[in-house]
Formats: C-alpha cells, structure tokens, sequence
C-alpha cells in the first residue's frame, strides 16, 4: 500500500484537519454571539472544503487519499450539521428542519462507510453541500426569512442527493 491513495501527509487533507479543528470553534463563537468571527471563519473553512477538494483531484485524483475520503465529508457533515443544531437551540432555525439535515446527514456518513468506493459524489450533493454552507453563512451572520429559505433550499437538494446516493448503493450491490 504505497499508492497515492495511501499518503497521510497531504495538503488537501491539513486543510481538511483544519476544518474539521474549527467545527467547535465555529461553534462556539455562535454559542457565544461573536457572529461576526464565526461567519469568518465559517467561510474560512469553507474555502479550505473548495480547495482541498481541487487540490486532492488535480491530475486525474493522484492527490486523493484513503483519510482524504474519510475526514472531508466528516468535516462538511459535522461544520453544516453542528452550525445547524447551534443555531435551532439559539431559536433562528426550526427544530424539525435541523433533525431532518443531521439525520440525512448522519445516514451519508454511514452510508459513505459501508459503500466507500462504490458511491461517487454527484454534482446534487455538491450543491447541496454549497447551498447549506451559503445558507449558515447567512444565517449566522444576519439570521432571518432569507437563511432559513437558503436552509429550506439546501435540504431539500440534499434531501434529493441522498436518494440519488441511495439508488447509486442499491445499484452497487446488484
């Protein structure tokens, strides 16, 4: 196992340790009501997601790794899903809209899992990803009606993501 898929020192996956290190910062300086620095850094880390995926396909996917695969969309899930639930106990997101994104969240982690290699990302699930991240951005920085329907938007094209994941893994197993 000495392919590029093997390599843990990466730079596209320092970046994504340093996202996945400033999930509790994150959301802690909501917690807080420090917006202003969340938002930053949010978007910070946001930019990092963006660029560690370049970075890790650059010729043809030479720059992937086995952990790259693990800890990127760990990180996307815990960012989006923990920003959420941060922001529902705060009362600017609704409850039932937050248990719907981390339980189709927690269900791609899982199914990332069991399915690795066999799943591809698509193109949905990209712009869900974008979406949600644009929507806590939002909400984060200036709550109200237009975070909560980029939010609405975002699960709902996460929402069809996953059952384009879902008939890709039944695919997968015939």
């Amino acid at each position: 196992m000495s392919g590029p898929e093997s390599r843990v020192l990466t730079l596209p996956n320092a970046l994504t340790c340093a996202r996945l290190l400033a999930v509790p910062v994150v959301l802690a300086l909501i917690a807080a009501g420090s917006e202003a620095w969340a938002a930053a850094l949010f978007v910070a880390a946001a930019l990092t997601d963006f660029l560690d995926g370049r970075l890790a396909r650059r010729r043809g996917g030479a720059g992937e790794s086995r952990l790259g695969a693990l800890l990127d969309p760990l990180a996307d899930r815990l960012m989006i899903s923990g920003v959420a639930v941060v922001l529902a106990v705060k009362g600017l997101l609704p409850t039932f809209l937050v248990a719907l994104l981390v339980g189709r969240d927690a269900l791609a982690l899982v199914g990332g899992i069991l399915f690795r290699g066999k799943v591809r990302v698509n193109s949905v699930g990209k712009a869900a990803t974008a979406l949600l991240m644009v929507a806590a951005t939002v909400e984060i920085f200036r709550p109200g009606v237009l975070g909560e329907i980029l939010f609405y938007a975002g699960i709902g094209l996460s929402l069809v993501a996953g059952l384009l994941y879902a008939r890709s893994a039944q695919n997968s197993i015939r």
